[in-house]
């Protein structure tokens, strides 16, 4: 209850300074002295809050709303932009070293050990993205993974599309358990998040928008590895492809693999591979920008 909360009193204060600059600007221009409305308007602004710090039905009924459905959106495409280019500089310079990023979901996993062991066969490192209720489970696997140098990242708690997608506030909910589940057992605070399946088609503009009000940066991948269907070798070959396209098209390759005992089976092959075509294995961080798939007004909310 007290996480909700949480996410809720950010989402109050977004939403009424949202508010405030509607009231500006409508007093502003039908207002005859402009002074004066911009004093009524701190007043009114004022009540408002106090309804808030009461009661959230006014931001719900808000939130609801086609006009703040559209603020959002707005909002949301000025950051999109801004993503973009920090994105396309951050690749430039990635190119620059031949990086690649090897990511792992679903874990930690019984199997994690072993994984750890051929990364470090190999001399290559890899950023996890970890479920809450796995890390509970394998508290000594994560704190080995944190001291390889591996990156650590959330992925939630449920992985259940029903749950995660369920509301606005639903996918910050599951990163902030797992990020106090991480932070429990390391003391590193990630903000490095992956929402199971992708973030398209599921993740609505509000979820993004809350997302990022809780400054979670949130990755995506462009190489697919396959290895959650071709559970064999079949998905070395696949990604090798993958590599390809994105070294010809001049893209930083973020594969999407998945720690689970058929895909380390067959990872020794793939990482042969990645070593002698001289790529730079790196891990994600914080203040990177991250690769997410746009929404472009297209997302929506599960039936």
């Amino acid at each position: 209850m007290h996480r909700r909360r949480r996410l809720n009193t950010r989402g109050k204060i977004a939403v009424s300074i949202l508010l405030f600059i509607l009231i500006l600007l409508i007093t502003w221009l039908f207002g005859g002295d402009k002074k004066g409305a911009a004093k009524e308007s701190e007043n009114i602004i004022g009540n408002s809050l106090d309804m808030l710090s009461f009661s959230s039905e006014p931001v719900e009924a808000f939130a609801d709303s086609t006009l703040s459905q559209s603020i959002v959106e707005k909002e949301n495409e000025k950051k999109e932009v801004s993503r973009q280019k920090e994105y396309k500089k951050q690749n430039q310079l990635d190119q620059l070293d031949k990086a690649i990023y090897l990511t792992f979901d679903d874990g930690p996993s019984r199997d994690t050990n072993q994984l750890l062991d051929i990364l470090d066969d190999y001399d290559m490192t890899a950023t996890f993205f970890m479920m809450g209720p796995k890390m509970k489970e394998n508290p000594t696997v994560v704190k080995r993974t944190y001291h390889k140098g591996h990156g650590l990242a959330l992925h939630g708690i449920t992985h259940e599309v029903s749950n995660i997608y369920s509301s606005p506030y639903a996918p910050s909910e599951e990163m902030v358990e797992g990020q106090e589940i991480l932070e429990s057992i390391t003391g590193v605070k990630s903000n490095i998040v992956r929402l199971p399946y992708g973030t398209f088609p599921y993740l609505t503009e509000s979820m993004r928008y809350v997302l990022s009000q809780n400054e979670f940066n949130t990755w995506d991948w462009n190489v697919d590895s396959m290895d959650w269907d071709l559970k064999d070798d079949r998905y070395v070959q696949h990604t090798i492809q993958e590599l390809k396209r994105t070294e010809e098209v001049g893209e930083t390759p973020i594969v999407l693999l998945h720690d689970k005992k058929e895909t380390i089976e067959y990872l020794p092959e793939l990482l042969s591979y990645i070593k002698k075509q001289g790529y730079k294995a790196k891990v994600l961080t914080n203040d990177m920008t991250p690769l997410t798939f746009p929404c472009a007004g297209q997302c929506r909310q599960i039936n």
